[in-house]
Order: structure tokens, then C-alpha cells, then sequence
């Protein structure tokens, strides 16, 4: 005997559909404040904001979340997202410097297919899209390149992965100090 369809909403969309909700609220909110303050830097500042919400809202009407892996070099970080999603996807190895330059793969929970390009979605159950973003080691690239590519890589993603392998280096306490800047929520 089969059942009927449940009528009950996927938790998942109604987690989504509020977010929505919330962040168009703000949204209307902060235009409304810019179209009538003549402070230079508070519109600036509101400006700034508005570029956050309206990419989150197309982070969440697109059904993706960023998850970027951080540490110094050999620590383990391709080695976790393997671990993470079941699969040897990214490149490790006994050798310092695996990882060259920040590498996208996207997984799809439910499907559990990864793929290696953004444009390349399987089909599945899950509307939800994982990019992983795997990062060299922040001590193998030179000041100020590391520290620009650190930056937009956290600035991009939404959760951030920061891999130790013992304590806490004053080089990485450093570091991690500076990925903080992005005000996103991280993971030791």
C-alpha cells in the first residue's frame, strides 16, 4: 500500500523562505534610510550593505553556500573536504604546495556527485549546492598576494574552515585573526 503525499513543507524551503523574507525586509529597509540621509558616510556604509544583502539574496535564490578551507601549508586542508564529502576529489599529496591556487568543486548532498565546474549542477533532490573552495597554504604565497587572495576568497564564502594540525602557530593565529576581518562564521 502506498501513501499519500506529504503535505507538510520541506523544512529546508521554509528555512529558506524566511531568511528571504528577512533579508528583503532589511533590504527595504536600508533603501528607505539611503533615500532620505545626506551623511556621505552613512551612505556609504548603507550602500555597502545593500551589495551584502542583495548578494546573499542571490546566494539563497540560487541555493548555494561557500564553504572555503583555510591553514598553512600541509596542514591537511584538501584532505578534510575529501573527508568531508566521501571522495577523493581534490589533490593531496606528501609534498608541500598541492594546491596552487583556490580550487571550486561543487557537491550536491542528496546526489552526492561532485563536479569541477560552477556551470555543472547534477540532478538531484536537493536544491542545495555546496561549493567547497579549496586555498594554498597561506604561508606559501608571497604578503601581499596571499593576503588579497585570502580576502576575496573570504569574502565570498559563507562559512569558513581553518585547519590546524597540533596548536595554534603564532603565523596562523595570525591569520586566522585576519580571516576574521570577513565577519563569517568559522570553524578551527
Amino acid at each position: 500500500m502506498s501513501q499519500a503525499p506529504s503535505n507538510r513543507p520541506n523544512p529546508q524551503d521554509t528555512h529558506l523562505n524566511r531568511a528571504r523574507a528577512s533579508l528583503r525586509q532589511a533590504f527595504t529597509n536600508y533603501s528607505q534610510f539611503l533615500r532620505s540621509t545626506k551623511n556621505p558616510s552613512i551612505e556609504s556604509a548603507l550602500k555597502s550593505e545593500l551589495e551584502t544583502i542583495s548578494s546573499n539574496l542571490k546566494k539563497l535564490d540560487q541555493y548555494i553556500l561557500r564553504i572555503a578551507v583555510f591553514g598553512l601549508v600541509s596542514r591537511g586542508k584538501s584532505a578534510i573536504l575529501n573527508a568531508l564529502i566521501g571522495e577523493k576529489v581534490f589533490e593531496t599529496g606528501p609534498l608541500n604546495g598541492v594546491t596552487q591556487a583556490p580550487s571550486v568543486m561543487t557537491w550536491t548532498p542528496s546526489g552526492g556527485f561532485v563536479s569541477e565546474s560552477r556551470s555543472i549542477i547534477p540532478e538531484s533532490s536537493s536544491k542545495i549546492r555546496i561549493e567547497l573552495i579549496d586555498t594554498p597554504g597561506l604561508d606559501e604565497i608571497d604578503g601581499q598576494a596571499r593576503a588579497d587572495m585570502a580576502k576575496e576568497v573570504a569574502r565570498q564564502a559563507d562559512l569558513i574552515l581553518f585547519v590546524i594540525s597540533g596548536d595554534i602557530t603564532r603565523t596562523e593565529y595570525k591569520a586566522l585573526c585576519d580571516l576574521r576581518q570577513a565577519q563569517k562564521p568559522l570553524i578551527l
